[in-house]
């Protein structure tokens, strides 16, 4: 069952993702260039996502849930998406991070980023876990150091996606 629900859910995620326009993968500024903002993605993409999906699918979709004072989570840490059955902790489904690929200059973070997923899936027993990179640098490929750490996880319970372009499908980089 949840093999086939992560097909669905991935499958709305990649529809969710078609229907982000320009201004909220790169916010334009005033009197200055377009810049990514991880907030400003994220929050669209949750809208797209709760829309593509509906209220039928057995999971929910929250967005950076604060898990400080949470009973059994001792560990203050935040991803930038749940998709799971609150109020219980036997079916915890997707974790998600988020990361624009200007992230290739803070690599420290995304490092971060795949150890919190690591946690939610050894630790909270999440059923899979995706990274989103997103944005594009006029390259046909990402950035060598995303690329390296990418290929350095060893879990093949981490999916990963890079949405180069508004309106594009994501594309698979690890499965």
């Amino acid at each position: 069952m949840e093999k086939q629900d992560f097909k669905k859910f991935v499958l709305c995620l990649m529809k969710a993702s078609e229907k982000i326009d320009a201004n909220y993968f790169k916010l334009p500024v005033s009197e200055g260039e377009s810049t990514y903002r991880e907030r400003v993605y994220c929050y669209e993409l949750y809208h797209q996502l709760r829309c593509t999906l509906g209220d039928s699918f057995p999971y929910k979709l929250n967005g950076e849930v604060d898990k400080i004072d949470h009973p059994i989570i001792k560990k203050a840490k935040k991803p930038d998406f749940i998709f799971h059955i609150p109020g219980s902790m036997k079916q915890n489904f997707v974790v998600i991070e988020v990361k624009p690929i200007t992230v290739k200059d803070e690599i420290n973070e995304l490092k971060k980023d795949i150890q919190k997923l690591k946690y939610f899936l050894n630790k909270i027993r999440y059923y899979r876990a995706i990274i989103i990179v997103y944005g594009n640098l006029n390259d046909i490929t990402l950035p060598q150091n995303i690329k390296m750490e990418i290929e350095s996880i060893s879990d093949k319970r981490i999916m990963v996606l890079w949405h180069r372009e508004p309106h594009e499908t994501p594309e698979i980089i690890r499965g």
